[in-house]
């Protein structure tokens, strides 16, 4: 058998090159946030937030010769509590960052920036289970039922029509794709079929996110107005760096500081699928 020189052989001259590009970890779309009431104003001064309710009057008969009776209603509060403080942080020693093609610390500045994004979407996805309105189930595709309930549900509460949300998970964004309904022109525009991209449904405006609550194959989805969930960012996200002459090498921290709560509950539907 004749002898080669293979890569076997010499292995100990073949280089191992890595890529200038990086494949970085998948990251959810950030959206909840943005779609809640807001209250960071607020938040900038004490642990606790008190947004205070107003109840509706009534309108009464004017009765001839007989005083108005006036009205006095006893309104409540309802807080939002600033206890949330998270952080991401690491170090970097200057060996690694000197020897490393990559620029570590503009890559893992950005994912520490988006684990503290994911963290705030998570909170308000996590009261979507708190609502008392409850519409489809579990491991169940949802249908054009559930949605019409769901809206139907809003309605019934006089929930404005403006700032209605749908979000919904990725799984239930392809239930919904099958449905001839919404791959109809006349319903949404866009033409989903083709862009993968429902902007509205039976005129309330649809994001997907991942962040949104799955335990096993159950699905926390959420139709919702802007003012049933409050939130209060006392401390935007921040990125603080700091070198380490003792580590020899530069940290970076990225935190925020917020609350979230529910303010109105049946300006909520938890969709299940």
């Amino acid at each position: 058998m004749a002898n080669y020189i293979t890569n076997t052989e010499a292995d100990v001259f073949l280089p191992e090159v890595f890529s200038m590009e990086v494949i970085r970890e998948t990251n959810p779309k950030m959206v909840l946030a943005n779609l809640v009431k807001r209250f960071d104003q607020e938040a900038k001064l004490g642990d606790v937030i008190h947004v205070p309710s107003v109840s509706n009057f009534v309108a009464n008969d004017k009765l001839a010769n007989v005083p108005v009776a006036f009205q006095a209603n006893t309104e409540t509060n309802t807080d939002i509590n600033i206890n949330q403080h998270k952080e991401t942080s690491f170090l970097i020693e200057d060996i690694t960052e000197l020897q490393s093609k990559q620029g570590l610390m503009g890559h893992y500045s950005d994912a520490a920036s988006t684990a503290i994004a994911r963290a705030v979407d998570s909170s308000i996805a996590a009261l979507a289970s708190g609502f008392s309105t409850v519409e489809g189930t579990y491991n169940t595709a949802i249908t054009t039922d559930v949605i019409l309930d769901s809206i139907e549900d809003l309605d019934l509460v006089d929930a404005p029509e403006s700032d209605r949300y749908f979000c919904f998970r990725s799984d239930v964004k392809r239930d919904l794709l099958d449905l001839a309904a919404y791959t109809s022109s006349d319903f949404v525009p866009g033409q989903p079929v083709a862009t993968g991209n429902i902007g509205s449904l039976y005129g309330v405006q649809t994001f997907m996110s991942n962040n949104l609550v799955i335990t096993g194959s159950n699905t926390n989805n959420m139709l919702f107005h802007k003012d049933a969930i409050g939130l209060g960012m006392a401390q935007m996200p921040r990125v603080q760096t700091e070198y380490s002459v003792a580590d020899l090498g530069t940290k970076l921290v990225v935190d925020t500081v917020y609350g979230v709560s529910e303010l109105r509950d049946n300006f909520g539907v938890l969709v299940r699928s």
